[in-house]
């Protein structure tokens, strides 16, 4: 009976500290009104120090609060909501203590800025008389602090980075995308930069979350990776065009790095996918798909697997699933299991081919598969609690990447492989999100004002929890 009950308790304690979480922060809503009516809530990370501004978003006023290591408050504002038409948030500068945060109506067409001064506990909203002209919106990032605003020039392959000082001021710096021209087959037009970036969605990707498929099979993705900006184009089948551009200096080199594609024929659809200085790239036909992983640097070839129709896929760690949500568990009633390989081939070469890869535990975590977007009729995607995703989606990623694991159709395998990429056999660990998703679903009511960040390598999860009446933030 005791050898039962230790058994018990030890098996307790493992699922325990696999799940766990720390609360670090909590505070009654009595001391920013009742969040009933709060649509979202949103953290800005100091990347130069370890403070964090907290921003919950209420129906006719914001709380901000000033968090410090420990996530005790050091000061807080009320401030006023944005102006009508204004509810995209784009990103943020800081300076001491001040916090500023940019946004702009829909159509990326007129700007402004919320100012969060913690020292002198005042905020205010200022417009900016900002107006890109000739030009076309394309993202925003944000780097050392600092806010960097990209476009497009119209009917060109210039990229233009501008980046906001403390007084609003902005400097602005092109970089030439040339290499991505080429002729029209059919009327003989030069096909730009210009039209690529205006012809597909770009995923902005945060590489050290597990990101869903959702995320990187889009055909052009931007990565800030240190002080570098990466833009890759999947768009043509032979290459992958890379564009590194240094955010200190504003210069920047071109690589193309062939695709499996290039190699062999017979593939319908390719795409890319950059992580732990590697480039993974994969190639599918309803026939046959091959993947390899090459030094990002070099381009030179580490290691390749090949799959025909009616190979069995000996790399694979779980059955080829089709769910609406998990990442690497298939533990919602959604999921559907397939063997058969030829299956697996013609739906992810029907549909947004991609690749993800993320370490756990040394260990490489890839998975290989499509997504399949669902038509919603236009409306802004509905997002936690009903918020729409388009205004804090490109600001938070964590926000943004969080309900493309929770919601997104997708059909793939998960694979394990060591440092060379030889598979590894078994299991599949947890990743953050599993972890995240797991505590979501025990709670007693379902969260409001869902808040998801990253801050000094270490990931925070913060709600509204409407039977305590609490805000809370837990590490994880």
């Amino acid at each position: 009976m005791k050898k039962n009950t230790f058994a018990i308790f030890l098996v307790f304690s493992i699922i325990f500290s696999s799940t766990s979480q720390e609360k670090v922060f909590e505070i009654h809503e009595s001391s920013f009104n009742p969040i009933g009516k709060s649509k979202e809530s949103f953290s800005v990370p100091n990347q130069r120090k370890t403070d964090v501004m907290l921003l919950i978003k209420e129906k006719m006023r914001n709380m901000a609060y000033l968090l410090d290591i420990n996530y005790k408050i050091k000061s807080s504002i009320f401030s006023e909501k944005l102006p009508k038409n204004y509810s995209d948030l784009l990103g943020y500068n800081i300076q001491g203590n001040t916090y500023c945060i940019f946004f702009s109506n829909s159509k990326n067409t007129k700007y402004g800025v919320q100012i969060f001064d913690f020292e002198n506990k005042t905020s205010s909203i200022q417009l900016l008389d900002f107006k890109i002209k000739k030009e076309s919106f394309v993202e925003t990032i944000n780097y050392n602090n600092k806010f960097h605003l990209i476009t497009i020039s119209n009917n060109t392959s210039d990229l233009n980075i501008y980046t906001f000082n403390q007084n609003f001021e902005f400097q602005k710096n092109t970089i030439s995308l040339k290499e991505l021209e080429y002729e029209n087959s059919i009327d003989g037009s030069i096909v730009t930069a210009y039209d690529k970036l205006m012809q597909y969605d770009i995923s902005k990707v945060e590489s050290n979350v597990p990101n869903a498929i959702e995320v990187t099979s889009k055909k052009i993705k931007l990565y800030l990776q240190d002080d570098q900006l990466l833009l890759t184009f999947d768009h043509r089948s032979k290459e992958t065009h890379i564009y590194h551009i240094n955010l200190e200096s504003f210069t920047s080199t071109y690589q193309a790095i062939a695709k499996p594609s290039k190699m062999e024929k017979g593939y319908k659809i390719s795409n890319s996918y950059i992580y732990y200085n590697k480039i993974f790239q994969i190639a599918s036909s309803p026939k046959k798909m091959r993947f390899t992983i090459k030094k990002l640097e070099t381009g030179k070839l580490i290691k390749e697997y090949v799959v025909k129709q009616k190979d069995s896929i000996t790399f694979k760690n779980s059955p080829i699933i089709q769910d609406g949500f998990s990442f690497f568990t298939d533990s919602s009633n959604k999921v559907r299991k397939m063997e058969k390989t030829s299956k697996y081939l013609r739906k992810i070469s029907l549909s947004d081919i991609g690749i993800s890869a993320y370490k756990i535990n040394n260990k490489f975590n890839l998975r290989l598969g499509s997504f399949k977007e669902v038509q919603s009729g236009g409306a802004p995607m509905p997002g936690f609690q009903g918020m729409p995703i388009t205004s804090v989606g490109g600001f938070n990623l964590m926000f943004n990447g969080y309900h493309s694991y929770t919601s997104a159709t997708s059909t793939y395998i998960n694979c394990l492989f060591d440092d060379n990429f030889e598979h590894l056999e078994g299991k599949v660990e947890e990743n953050v999100y599993d972890k995240i998703k797991k505590f979501e679903n025990e709670l007693k009511s379902k969260p409001k004002a869902i808040n998801i960040f990253t801050h000094k390598d270490r990931f925070y999860y913060g709600f509204y929890d409407k039977e305590k009446k609490n805000y809370e933030i837990y590490k994880f």
